[in-house]
């Protein structure tokens, strides 16, 4: 192991009560004596021991946010329609103190003057994970909120964001100017997302990782991800985050890069990447040779990293079969349908949404600012209030289904007040496992649907209609979650396809170079069980399957409400699955994979594009 000492001109060192001031807005309370720092915050205390070379949280989920229960899904700011429950008492299971032992991963804490110094990063990797905030980036001389501007980047897909001077300072900076980092940076960009991933990754268990340090050697992964070419290191990141972890959560953002500059990522580094991960104890359980798809030379349109790994014939994540289910909505969805609609047929309501949207804690509020058709677009709760207002008007309407089919997810909040709806008296029950604090969560809320300003039993729909929710395989996170959590609770029947899956709340990764990535994050929805804590991944049981086969992908009226209500009623008849005729289904599987693959591809090689322009 190296030394765990770093040159501060190397590694970008800060004081810990500054970084502190920015994270908890000034809230804290702090005290230094003898190299030991304590912070209290919220009820709780966390300890930075300079002399052991730790840092310590009294309750980690306590110290993110202090509420009904510790660390809760719905933060203080966005209880505006939502409020913690009076009827229902939330309740947790004890949680465990966490000690990060700053030793294992070459990081110091320097005693210095009344202060604490630590590697920026040590702190944003610990403080700033734990408290769901960890958004800052260092250029070389200022601190940026890179998760913000890369998002607004990202999801805004503005052709000038970069042109603005905030970003063109972020990305301006002395960083900029090098090519190469030193080792002890490279080695502080390794550790310090080992620091990370340690702390707050949801799939540790199923992987079977004890520490990322040991996975990174067992893979033969650690050669790269410590190289001074910064290009080396985020073809490993990239192969980690995109494929290696093989959820629709982990992904690299953005390829930009406070550190030097990457005009296309080398397809020879991803080559080595991938021979020295194949060439581990463990490696081949990544690559089969047998589902090899084979690809023509003249065929580059796949972005470099992933030519390389099907070349060298890595099995095919689960999240492209979730890219392939979007791609093929984006194909099959009419043009002018829309991100949000109700129609009716007969005595059936289809209300759709293509995400869960957050605007719960605007200001005004909707108390004293009323909903207008406009904050539909922004705001699920908007949407789905004004629905039922209008679906009140039509007395013929007995059922209502709320398709998700092709919802990717999006906010909890947001999830929360679509299953205040569903719910008979407003009130909701989500449960979860908070990984660091080794907490289990059983958390209620009440949510005011019709925004009378009282938390009571006249408050949501259910027992006034009969609730079906729509799902596929591209129904993820949010729209994975509220099926499982409307089917656990009694509120509606599953029709459709199995959703998606994506068990964890997202969480944000940003490196030392700049990289913004996300990752299934440390809070898990799911029960826990007789046998032990069951995640909702895969736990959804569709009541009426509307596809019995992909062959009938193109048969299921996903956008059909006549097509919805007539399975509605199937099931109302006591059928369990729709049936077709064989002269409607597809006979070429193939040709509908290809299509989808290619789409893929043509996607992956954009967004590959995007990142690098």
């Amino acid at each position: 192991m190296r030394s765990r000492f770093y040159a501060a001109e190397t590694v970008p060192f800060i004081r810990a009560s500054d970084y502190l001031n920015i994270l908890c807005d000034g809230r804290q309370r702090t005290q230094v004596k003898d190299g030991i720092m304590k912070i209290d915050l919220n009820g709780t205390e966390a300890v930075i021991d300079s002399k052991e070379d730790t840092v310590y949280f009294e309750n980690p989920a306590r110290f993110r946010l202090a509420g009904d229960v510790d660390g809760g899904i719905v933060e203080k700011q966005e209880f505006n329609v939502i409020t913690p429950s009076v009827k229902n008492k939330s309740v947790q299971t004890g949680g465990s103190p966490l000690t990060v032992s700053l030793k294992d991963y070459n990081l110091p804490a320097v005693a210095f003057e009344d202060d604490i110094l630590m590697p920026f990063l040590a702190l944003q990797n610990t403080f700033g994970v734990i408290s769901f905030n960890n958004k800052l980036v260092y250029n070389g001389k200022d601190y940026f909120n890179a998760a913000e501007s890369v998002m607004n980047a990202v999801v805004g897909k503005s052709d000038n964001i970069y042109e603005t001077p905030y970003m063109k300072a972020y990305y301006s900076g002395p960083f900029s100017e090098k090519t190469n980092s030193t080792q002890a940076y490279a080695d502080y960009a390794y550790y310090t997302t080992c620091l990370l991933l340690d702390l707050t990754f949801g799939h540790k268990e199923e992987k079977n990782i004890t520490t990322f340090d040991e996975y990174f050697t067992r893979i033969n992964a650690k050669k790269s991800m410590t190289s001074t070419s910064p290009g080396l290191a985020l073809t490993s990141e990239v192969l980690l985050l995109n494929y290696l972890f093989d959820s629709g959560h982990d992904s690299i953002v953005n390829t930009k890069t406070v550190y030097g500059s990457i005009e296309t990522l080398d397809k020879s580094d991803a080559s080595q990447v991938v021979d020295d991960i194949k060439s581990s104890e463990n490696g081949e359980e990544f690559f089969d040779e047998a589902r090899k798809i084979q690809q023509e030379e003249s065929d580059l349109t796949v972005d470099t990293i992933m030519g390389a790994l099907l070349e060298k014939g890595l099995n095919i994540p689960e999240s492209v079969s979730l890219m392939g289910w979007m791609l093929y909505f984006e194909n099959t969805r009419s043009k002018d349908y829309g991100s949000e609609r109700l129609d009716y047929t007969g005595d059936t309501a289809v209300i759709y949404f293509n995400a869960f949207k957050d605007d719960t804690s605007r200001e005004p509020s909707y108390y004293l600012d009323p909903i207008k058709k406009e904050d539909e677009a922004v705001s699920t709760f908007a949407f789905v209030y004004n629905c039922f207002e209008d679906i009140k008007k039509h007395d013929e309407v007995k059922n209502v289904v709320i398709n998700i089919a092709d919802n990717g997810g999006g906010a909890a909040s947001a999830l929360v007040s679509v299953l205040g709806f569903l719910s008979e008296d407003g009130e909701v029950r989500m449960t979860l496992r908070d990984i660091p604090a080794g907490s289990y969560k059983e958390e209620y809320y009440h949510v005011d649907t019709n925004l009378d300003g009282v938390a009571d039993d006249q408050d949501g729909y259910g027992g006034k209609y009969n609730f079906y929710i729509m799902t596929s395989g591209q129904s993820y996170s949010c729209g994975n979650a509220l099926p499982y959590f409307a089917q656990k609770n009694g509120l509606a029947k599953i029709i459709g396809s199995k959703p998606g899956g994506g068990d964890c709340v997202l969480g944000t990764l940003i490196d030392a170079y700049g990289y913004c990535g996300a990752y299934s994050g440390m809070l898990k929805f799911g029960t826990n069980e007789a046998d032990g804590f069951v995640s909702n991944e895969k736990a959804t049981e569709v009541d009426f399957v509307m596809m019995p086969s992909i062959l009938d992908i193109n048969n299921v009226p996903w956008y059909d409400p006549e097509g919805i209500a007539d399975a509605v009623h199937r099931y109302q008849n006591g059928e369990k699955t729709m049936t077709y005729n064989e002269d409607q289904q597809t006979d070429d599987l193939t040709k509908i994979l290809e299509e989808i693959f290619s789409g893929i591809v043509d996607q992956m090689s954009e967004k590959s594009q995007d990142s690098q322009e």
